[in-house]
């Protein structure tokens, strides 16, 4: 069990930690909004995605070795993984909204119905048994949903993707003394 001042620097750490990651995040998101004109910057957002469980691991180990001298329990390294990507996900839902209440005006939806409605991709959906009048429809019905909805929606995924990530991070991030039997 941690005392209250340990969980504060936790929460501190996480919050320092969950604001770089949600930078990165957006960075990635910018990457993936900015590919639908470019195709050369899906590398980024692959990057930025990909990199995510190893600029986790990082912080993770940062805020062990330099903060905690090296150990830190499953719980705590738990804990401070979630944090962090919960803070981040915050971040990214903020980034979310405003992208799309300020600066989308429909751009978005508008650039992916024109590409499902290339005879290309039409051929791909039909070979892979998905119908694409139907891919449109739910396409048209997303673009329905309000700014809010879609921070809500990353917000609430990236809760889920901080839980899985903590759960297998902190497996490979934890570290306690050994401590020599006494005889």
């Amino acid at each position: 069990m941690i005392s209250p001042t340990e969980y504060i620097q936790l929460k501190a750490f996480a919050r320092q930690d969950g604001l770089i990651l949600g930078l990165v995040w957006v960075a990635a998101f910018a990457c993936f909004i900015g590919s639908m004109s470019d195709a050369s910057l899906q590398l980024g957002f692959v990057v930025g995605l990909l990199s995510t469980p190893f600029v986790v691991f990082y912080m993770l180990r940062h805020y062990r070795d330099k903060v905690l001298t090296g150990t830190i329990s499953y719980k705590r390294a738990f804990a401070f993984i979630a944090l962090t990507m919960v803070y981040a996900s915050l971040i990214l839902a903020a980034a979310t909204f405003a992208y799309f209440y300020f600066v989308d005006k429909g751009d978005f939806f508008g650039t992916l119905m024109e590409n499902i409605k290339m005879p290309e991709v039409q051929q791909t959906f039909s070979d892979a048994g998905l119908n694409p009048s139907e891919i449109e429809q739910q396409l048209s019905m997303a673009s329905q949903s309000r700014p809010i909805d879609f921070a809500f929606s990353v917000f609430f995924e990236g809760i889920v993707f901080a839980m899985i990530h903590a759960a297998i991070i902190a497996l490979l991030g934890a570290k306690r003394v050994k401590t020599e039997n006494k005889q």
